[in-house]
């Protein structure tokens, strides 16, 4: 919706530019449309920028003068996007529940089961190119592929990123000495 408006403002208002295309947009369009005094809409709001030269310099003075309250909006839509976050996380935790308590066999094993197959195909995996790699037939397992082998079985166990593991597995580089 307001995203014509940010696209149009581009560099030159960066805050007000980057607060219209997250959730505070809507309350962001409305406080520009006050400071340029025209009707609460992205049509307008666009049509008065294109048309009036002095209308960006305006949004420019917005930026500086209201600062305090975008800081606000940013603060908000940030809250918003953790809070997507939180209730994405808890909705999956609630469907994993529910299939572990399901009184369908079938449907209380499932997830068990893809999990421990993964795991049987990706130690296979590596186990098989990493041996044929010490009588020189390859390189070895790529860490890339053994990775989807194994992240269901990870997916279960619970990890969720390996990001905060990083510095712990930095002895699984690159091949040929790149990092």
């Amino acid at each position: 919706m307001w995203d014509k408006v940010k696209e149009f403002i581009g560099g030159a208002a960066p805050v007000v530019g980057s607060l219209l295309g997250g959730p505070a947009g809507g309350a962001t369009g409305s406080l520009i449309a006050s400071w340029l005094g025209v009707e609460d809409s992205p049509e307008k709001v666009l049509e008065k920028l294109q048309t009036d030269p002095k209308a960006m310099v305006e949004l420019k003075r917005m930026e500086s003068e209201e600062r305090k309250q975008l800081r606000e909006l940013e603060h908000q839509a940030a809250m918003a996007k953790l809070k997507d976050r939180q209730h994405q996380h808890e909705q999956q935790q609630e469907t994993i529940r529910s299939g572990d308590n399901a009184e369908d066999e079938y449907v209380r094993r499932t997830r068990p089961k893809i999990a421990r197959r993964a795991f049987y195909f990706g130690f296979a995996y590596i186990a098989l190119f990493e041996l044929l790699a010490v009588f020189d037939k390859g390189d070895g397992a790529s860490w890339e592929i053994a990775g989807m082998f194994l992240a269901p079985t990870l997916a279960y166990m619970g990890f969720r990123t390996l990001d905060g593991f990083g510095n712990k597995f930095k002895f699984l580089g690159k091949k040929n000495g790149s990092v």
